[in-house]
């Protein structure tokens, strides 16, 4: 019943803290958008979500396991802290993401990431409880956002009582008492009456979304094994309240001139090594980073309980700055205004090619956007020195105009 994953964030951008209320709308529009309904605030899940950010914080440490004698210990597992905090069913599911800055922040990394974004984008959940914890002291983890999220319909079916019938298959292991039983065929017509409150098919990106950063880098469990940089997933479920048997034609990506772009893997049910999609998602994962600010149209088509099923959309990626340099050569000379910040994107050379860290002279201020973007801002005057920057084998010389 339990599905939970971790997000170790690399997306580092600087923005300000905004709140649990911030968080909630922003998740929900983005819900409401993709075709789901709002998810509520339950204090239960939010007393559990926040325990378990104090814990990761205090204790140094990330994922959904906590150990018994640690400080702030409140259960080993989500539907442990759960229960514990009052909630009267572990059928739950949790996400978390450690190090961004802000909740809608760590919101967006979770949904760049395919198996959180499913979490997210569940269609038998409609509530909510969420916290973050942070350090103001030098540490690794400084930040940690956790989100548990719950049905309140199978919640009210544990508060129930249920008598033994012959004939009727019954369900243990989902309420506060683990013995208790509830029948098979009622816990399957709750999640569906949750379900059909949706749209029939969800997508992500959804039509006409913008700002989708156009990068994916680490998640655990892996979707993409041996890559350390690709481009974001599309991501598309057919909702189980209205379809049943579902077989995939094709999933297709085309870029703004109409090209397809062919360097992709298609992830489904029967190839997914992690064993977390189901037989109603399906997942398009561009191998090779998408471009800045650049259209996007997705092409899905299946056949659903023998009818034809078939999506065009489109969506946009990020413009993170009013100028951006594509860095392809190991060697590159750029003529800057002084006093102005661009923006320099690391074109990947491979599958691994990721920055590990750089060296910067003549005064610039640079931060990190992603492991193959940084943020660059050059001093007021011209400087009578170098102004550059060492990116491992790339060097980047500036002229400061």
């Amino acid at each position: 019943m339990l599905r939970f994953f971790i997000l170790i964030s690399f997306l580092l951008v600087p923005l300000e803290a905004n709140s649990k209320k911030d968080g909630l709308a922003y998740l929900n529009t983005i819900r409401v958008h993709a075709g789901l309904i709002e998810l509520k605030t339950n204090k239960a899940l939010e007393k559990a979500a926040t325990s378990h950010a104090k814990y990761l914080i205090q204790n140094q440490t990330n994922g959904h396991y906590q150990k018994k004698g640690k400080s702030s210990f409140t259960g080993t597992t989500p539907s442990k802290r759960v229960i514990k905090s009052g909630y009267s069913s572990n059928y739950v599911m949790e996400n978390l993401s450690i190090n961004t800055v802000g909740y809608v922040k760590s919101i967006d990394n979770l949904f760049s990431a395919i198996y959180h974004r499913l979490v997210f984008l569940n269609l038998d959940k409609d509530e909510i409880g969420f916290s973050g914890s942070s350090i103001e002291k030098k540490r690794k983890i400084k930040r940690a956002y956790v989100y548990d999220l719950g049905s309140s319909y199978i919640s009210k079916l544990c508060k129930q009582s249920f008598s033994m019938a012959s004939g009727v298959y019954y369900m243990k292991n989902i309420c506060k008492q683990n013995e208790k039983v509830i029948p098979k065929s009622l816990f399957e017509e709750k999640k569906d009456e949750i379900r059909r409150k949706n749209r029939d098919i969800i997508l992500y990106p959804y039509a006409e979304q913008n700002n989708i950063w156009p990068a994916f880098y680490n998640e655990s469990p892996d979707p993409l094994p041996g890559y350390k940089v690709s481009g974001f997933p599309i991501s598309v479920q057919l909702n189980p309240a209205y379809y049943k048997n579902v077989k995939l034609r094709s999933f297709l990506l085309y870029d703004a001139n109409g090209k397809e772009i062919k360097e992709t893997k298609i992830l489904q049910q029967k190839n997914d090594h992690n064993h977390l999609l189901t037989e109603m998602e399906f997942v398009l994962m561009p191998l090779k980073r998408l471009e800045f600010n650049t259209k996007y149209t997705a092409v899905f088509e299946a056949v659903a309980d023998g009818n034809k099923v078939r999506k065009r959309w489109s969506f946009r990626t990020s413009k993170p700055g009013k100028k951006i340099y594509r860095i392809t050569k190991n060697k590159t000379k750029l003529t800057v205004p002084v006093g102005s910040t661009a923006v320099l994107y690391i074109v990947p050379n491979s599958k691994k090619d990721i920055m590990q860290s750089y060296r910067s002279r003549g005064g610039i201020k640079v931060s990190f956007l992603d492991q193959n973007t940084l943020k660059v801002t050059f001093p007021k005057k011209r400087s009578s020195g170098r102004v550059s920057l060492d990116i491992g084998k790339k060097k980047v010389f500036f002229d400061l105009q």
